[in-house]
């Protein structure tokens, strides 16, 4: 099983848990409630990790926005696609209302579904611990979102590699 069908069954981007994370952060956010075609676009935003070893290729996490975002645009049109596609920095939309409840989504996780989508998708770091995943995330937000969530992922993956080899 790849690692973007495995993590939208059961992990991070789970169909149901994530997107009603994000449902709460948009709420919290934008205090007021999504209009239903972007209750819908929420649900169908992250379905494009379905097939995709979205942790170790960059070039298949960079376009998962591409499936949800064309389903979007079948359903809802242009609205719909750019709502869908813009909730990532590397599509071909500019940022959507649906890219700041995304990323806040993680602050609002509970601490145990965090822990435990480190332990199904194997992330096996210090920075994918709930607590440490917080505080990184809140230090973007303080930061005006200036990475996506896979971008601090990765950077702080690489500096726990860094660190540890030097430990060593």
């Amino acid at each position: 099983m790849t690692q973007g069908t495995k993590s939208v069954l059961f992990g991070c981007h789970q169909f149901l848990i994530h997107p009603l994370l994000v449902l709460i952060a948009w709420v919290k956010y934008y205090r007021s409630v999504p209009a239903l075609w972007q209750i819908v676009c929420i649900f169908l935003h992250d379905v494009g990790h379905i097939g995709k070893q979205y942790l170790d290729d960059p070039i298949a996490k960079a376009g998962h926005w591409r499936l949800g975002a064309k389903i979007a645009g079948k359903l809802f049109g242009r609205k719909g696609f750019e709502f869908v596609a813009g909730h990532v920095t590397r599509s071909i939309c500019p940022r959507s209302m649906l890219y700041y409840p995304d990323k806040l989504s993680w602050l609002i996780a509970p601490n145990v579904w965090l822990n435990l989508n480190s332990l199904i998708e194997d992330f096996g770091t210090e920075a994918s611990k709930a607590e440490n995943w917080k505080r990184i995330v809140a230090q973007n937000v303080e930061n005006g979102f200036a990475k996506g969530s896979h971008e601090l992922y990765l950077e702080h993956k690489a500096k726990e590699s860094i660190n540890g080899s030097i430990l060593r």
